[in-house]
Parts: C-alpha cells; sequence; structure tokens
C-alpha cells in the first residue's frame, strides 16, 4: 500500500478548508439576501390623539431621511413589489375611537408616501390599521422595572378580557400610580405607524434605519401583521388584495350658518365646496324677511354672494390636514335687497359689493363640525329710497332718492360648519 507524501496531505486538507469557507460565505450570503428579501419595518411615531407625520417628533427625522435616500433612487424603488403600512393607537381613551384614529394614521402614511414620491404606485401600497396594541403594551411593561405594581399590572392585562374594565381597572390600581407611569413613559411608543417593504429581487439594497424605541429587539421584529395579543379584543383589518372592493367616506361638502347673523334673527345659510387641498368655493345666502309690531319695524333683507378661497400652508400639510380647515385668503362678491324701517323712518333699495378680499380660519371642533371665523374688506354700493311712514304705518310717503358706496368692512362670520359625507366604493386596494 502506497503512503501520500506529507505535503501532498497537507495541499489536500488545505484545499478542503478553502472550499468548506467558500460554501460558508455562500450560505451567510444567501442568508443576508434573504433576509434583505424580508425588509425590516421602519416606524414613524404620532403625537397624542394626531395623525399628522410629524417630523419634528421622536426618531421621525431620521426615519423620513433614510426613506428619501431609499425611495429617491428609481431603480430600487422599481424593486418593491408592495409597502404595507401597520398603524396602531394606545390603549386609552374609547377603543372605537382608537380605531379610526389607527385608520387615519395609515391612511396619513400612505398619503405622505404618494405626495413625496409620486414614481410610487399607489397601488402597491396597503394601510393595515391595527387599533390598540396591547400586545406591545404588555411586552414593554413587562420588561420595565421600574414601573410601580408591575406584577398586578400584567395579571390584570392576562386576567381581564374585556378592554373597556381593563382600562379601568388599571387606573384604579393604587390610586392611579400605575397608570400615570404607564401614560408618561410608555404609550408615546405605541402611537405609530410601521411602514414595511417587500422587495422583489435580493439584490443589495441600503441599510433601512433603525428608529427609536424602547429596546432593539422590537424593531427588528419580522415584517408581519403583529397581532393584539388578547382574543376577546376584535380589530378590523383593511386587506392587502388589490382587487378587493371596500367601503370609505368621501367628503362631499360643508354646510354653513353665520351664528352673529343667527343671534340677530336673521337666518342665513352657506354651501361651500372644496377643489382639491387648496380651493373651495363658498355660496352664501341670506333672507330674514320679518314685519315687527305690526308694520311699525321692518327687517326684510334678501342677499347672496360667492367666494373663492385659497387655503394656506405647504404642500405637506395640506396634504395631511383635514379638509376646510386652516387659514385661508378669499375674494368674494354679491348683491341683494333690503327694506329696513324703525317706526317712521325707513329705506329701500338694492346694493352690490363689486369686489372684496376675506382672511379667515377654520378649526374642527367634533366629528364632523368645524368652527370658521372670517372678515372681509370690499367695496358696496347702494341705492336707496328714503321715506316716512303715515297712516298707522300703512303709507309710505318717498322723502328722497340717493347712492351711497362704502369700503371698508363689509362681512364679519363666525360660522358653525356641517361637514357631510358619502360613502363610496373603491377598488384595487387603493383610494379614489
Amino acid at each position: 500500500m502506497n503512503h501520500l507524501p506529507i505535503k501532498n496531505i497537507k495541499r489536500i486538507a488545505l484545499g478542503f478548508g478553502l472550499l468548506l469557507g467558500v460554501l460558508t460565505s455562500a450560505q451567510s450570503q444567501e442568508n443576508r439576501h434573504e433576509a434583505d428579501l424580508s425588509g425590516k419595518p421602519v416606524y414613524l411615531y404620532f403625537r397624542f390623539d394626531k395623525a399628522l407625520v410629524d417630523y419634528g417628533y421622536m426618531d421621525n427625522a431620521r426615519t423620513l431621511r433614510h426613506l428619501e435616500e431609499l425611495l429617491s433612487d428609481r431603480s430600487l424603488t422599481g424593486r418593491i413589489d408592495s409597502i404595507h403600512i401597520l398603524s396602531f393607537a394606545s390603549p386609552d381613551g374609547d377603543r372605537k375611537y382608537n380605531e379610526r384614529l389607527a385608520r387615519q394614521r395609515s391612511t396619513a402614511v400612505k398619503g405622505y408616501l404618494v405626495w413625496k414620491y409620486p414614481h410610487l404606485d399607489q397601488y402597491r401600497i396597503h394601510p393595515h390599521p391595527q387599533g390598540e396594541n396591547w400586545r406591545e403594551l404588555r411586552r414593554l411593561i413587562a420588561v420595565d422595572n421600574r414601573l410601580p405594581n408591575r406584577e398586578e399590572v400584567l395579571q390584570i392585562i392576562d386576567r381581564t378580557p374585556d378592554a373597556d374594565r381593563c382600562k379601568a381597572l388599571l387606573r384604579k390600581l393604587d390610586g392611579g400610580r400605575s397608570y400615570r407611569y404607564i401614560q408618561e413613559k410608555i404609550l408615546r411608543y405605541l402611537r405609530n405607524a410601521a411602514v414595511c417593504m417587500v422587495w422583489v429581487r435580493p439584490d443589495s439594497l441600503p441599510a433601512l434605519p433603525r428608529p427609536v424605541s424602547p429596546d432593539a429587539e422590537s424593531l427588528n421584529k419580522p415584517c408581519e401583521p403583529p397581532h393584539t395579543g388578547m382574543k376577546t379584543f376584535p380589530v378590523r383589518q383593511e386587506k392587502a388584495v388589490r382587487n378587493v372592493r371596500a367601503i370609505k367616506k368621501r367628503f362631499l361638502f360643508a354646510l354653513k350658518t353665520n351664528l352673529l347673523f343667527d343671534a340677530a334673527l336673521m337666518p342665513n345659510v352657506e354651501i361651500e365646496v372644496p377643489i382639491g387641498n387648496r380651493w373651495s368655493v363658498n355660496g352664501e345666502y341670506m333672507f330674514p324677511w320679518w314685519l315687527l309690531d305690526g308694520d311699525k319695524y321692518s327687517l326684510q333683507i334678501l342677499t347672496g354672494g360667492l367666494e373663492g378661497r385659497y387655503w394656506l400652508g405647504s404642500r405637506e400639510n395640506r396634504t395631511n390636514r383635514e379638509a376646510l380647515t386652516g387659514h385661508f385668503l378669499g375674494l368674494y362678491a354679491g348683491g341683494g335687497k333690503y327694506d329696513l324701517q324703525w317706526k317712521e323712518n325707513g329705506y329701500q333699495g338694492e346694493f352690490f359689493i363689486a369686489a372684496g378680499i376675506s382672511y379667515g380660519y377654520a378649526r374642527r371642533i367634533a366629528r364632523n363640525l368645524h368652527l370658521e371665523f372670517n372678515i372681509g374688506v370690499g367695496m358696496l354700493r347702494t341705492d336707496y329710497r328714503h321715506y316716512h311712514a303715515r297712516d298707522n304705518y300703512k303709507t309710505l310717503m318717498w322723502q328722497e332718492n340717493g347712492k351711497y358706496t362704502w369700503f371698508g368692512p363689509t362681512k364679519v362670520k363666525i360660522s358653525l360648519v356641517w361637514l357631510l359625507n358619502r360613502k363610496v366604493k373603491t377598488a384595487k386596494g387603493g383610494e379614489r
């Protein structure tokens, strides 16, 4: 039997080692590509009771900068199969309201992505509102040694299937001491939206950001829709299938009334219709037609007008802001007729407002209610007839005719606004 020289044995061992190293490296590279293919979520955080993408809140600035580095490259965005937005609300307050808030947050993030990166296919961006994130709340409580009565808090969460009762018990525990700590230190991490990307090919991709979080482990979770963790807490999810038809609300117009005129017994009505994010058209009609104390006093006015409005604010803010809210500038015109009498003296005539500019501000005060403040400056011109009432106010004696022109404030409004919506069907996973 021939024996191989020692030198040959060493060469064979060295070659086998190199081959093993190459195979190990290839396997490691393959695993890295698979991780890149799944994509890790990046988190955007929201302020309490807000659904706006806030660049200056928590670590959102760094997250948005990294998203810009990634999504601004069209060669990379072409490799994106889909983007999923999982949005949450913290488990404080009303559960149904929190579910609506979670939906608003996912819609806001999608709106931001569509506005910021118009080359993205909006039908590949799928919102998944998750509601209250009880599972993450329990996990954060379990790892926080500084929480007072931590074990009792965990027992309440684990043993109380009803969400409302669970919240009530947490508020009562130790005079509210534990719940105050949860509100101050933990709940802000649950008001977020996770943006997950699914890539077409496992090519080399830029690293995604690692946003702020209570710990690193929570940011390295797989890109899958998380569960709320409590079986009896139903969570409604929007399907990511493109052909699924969904129901959503579309804003149509707003009905309004000027509270100042209402207080003066002057009935009025307005209708405002939005045109995109920046423009709207407002029409108004006022129609008091009163004879008081017999014919002694007269308040008879019929007037109408139109106003075009331009809503102020940056493009990003207007995209995320609720319709018909914020500051605006307007250009208005109108006219009408009147009969105003105080005891024996009265005036009749017709008038018109040639032109005027206005400034206003509107804000939301309830679910479908806004409060609007508006002041206008313009030119008013009227042809009038002056008269005296005789024969127990049955006969009018004409005294003189005249013209009058006024330049200055021509309207002041504090209006109650009621927003009307209609439900529409959407297809292909997108919003119309």
